[in-house]
């Protein structure tokens, strides 16, 4: 059954993006045009001269700027999944939806293996997909929880990717999961599941709950998860970002309102807590020796999250960041932390 886009909204923007737009060194380079169109009538060599020179300069210094703007565009707004795979158990559902915009992504439901518990949402990362994952998600299946989850755009099965953002990723899940309730008779407790990147869309959904999981909700799990955004940015630039910083800022900044108009939040404070605290128990997994994001992510968390009762952070040494591998210790603390929550 297709839900339409979507009844629950929190999390996420809505509003259809704008067009292009005639961007500033493109407003500056025509009117430099039309002020020496106006000078051409000049009976004057040297005025002819500078408008050649001027002309080309600012021919020059737009192609630069164009083609740095392309690449700092083309780093943030296209996903560069890796060889998606494909699902093996067989009790894989496909579920079709309509998400941000009106567009098609990819879902998928696996019920649990016996009496169901309840439902798990997973959350895969960047370059990743529900396939890479299925391990954990069969892991998950095997301990009596429902498992469901979208391969994000631009990712797995679903080639949507102009204009990727994490905001119309939000969007998706939402318009997902007032899907996937068809699936129940009764309201089912709910626990969400991110890696990496899946656990920054699990710390802004948690504390912008909607529909009719925003009473459901009973935990998030984190795994080796992405807390910052622009510590994301710092590590993709690399020493660009030191050279090209207020331009890079600008670039993103602008193109993030033309994407979504209808909310002003930008890469500078898509952070925690900035995005929202989840308000609800959370348990984090941190890979001791994390190569694709070190422990700045997780010190954030930390940092603003309790260390208490109710939260458990764990450094795990024989965990690594791709879901393609995977840790007895991790299953092991996982288990305890869904039994308490069964």
């Amino acid at each position: 059954m297709k839900s339409q886009f979507p009844a629950s909204k929190g999390a996420a923007a809505y509003s259809k993006s704008l067009q292009w737009k005639m961007s500033w060194p493109w407003t500056i380079f025509w009117a430099l045009i039309a002020i020496e169109l106006i000078l051409w009538h000049q009976e004057s060599q040297i005025l002819i001269n500078i408008l050649f020179w001027t002309i080309s300069i600012t021919i020059a210094l737009n192609a630069i700027y164009l083609g740095f703007e392309a690449k700092v565009l083309a780093a943030f707004f296209r996903p560069y999944p890796k060889d998606a795979g494909e699902v093996t158990n067989p009790n894989w559902r496909l579920v079709e939806f309509t998400g941000w915009g009106g567009d098609e992504p990819m879902g998928y439901f696996i019920p649990a293996k016996g009496i169901s518990k309840g439902l798990i949402l997973y959350i895969h990362g960047y370059s990743s997909s529900m396939a890479r994952a299925e391990n954990r998600i069969t892991h998950l299946s095997n301990q009596g929880f429902d498992v469901a989850g979208i391969d994000m755009r631009g990712h797995g099965r679903c080639s949507l990717n102009k204009d990727w953002t994490l905001l119309k990723v939000a969007a998706d899940i939402e318009a997902f999961l007032d899907t996937i309730i068809c699936e129940y008779k009764e309201l089912p407790r709910v626990h969400f599941y991110g890696h990496s990147m899946g656990g920054f869309l699990t710390l802004r959904l948690s504390s912008h709950k909607s529909g009719w999981w925003k009473d459901q909700l009973d935990s998030i799990i984190l795994e080796s998860a992405v807390s910052s955004i622009p510590e994301i940015i710092k590590l993709r630039v690399g020493s660009m970002w030191n050279l090209g910083r207020p331009l890079i800022r600008l670039i993103i900044r602008t193109e993030m309102k033309r994407i979504h108009p209808d909310l002003p939040i930008t890469f500078w404070n898509a952070k925690i807590p900035q995005i929202g605290l989840p308000g609800i128990p959370v348990l984090t997994l941190q890979s001791k020796n994390d190569s694709a994001l070190g422990r700045t992510h997780y010190n954030l968390i930390k940092k603003h999250i309790p260390d208490d009762g109710e939260n458990q952070f764990h450094l795990i040494s024989d965990l690594e960041h791709t879901t393609t591998l995977d840790s007895m210790t991790r299953r092991e603390i996982l288990e305890k932390w869904l039994i308490k929550r069964s």
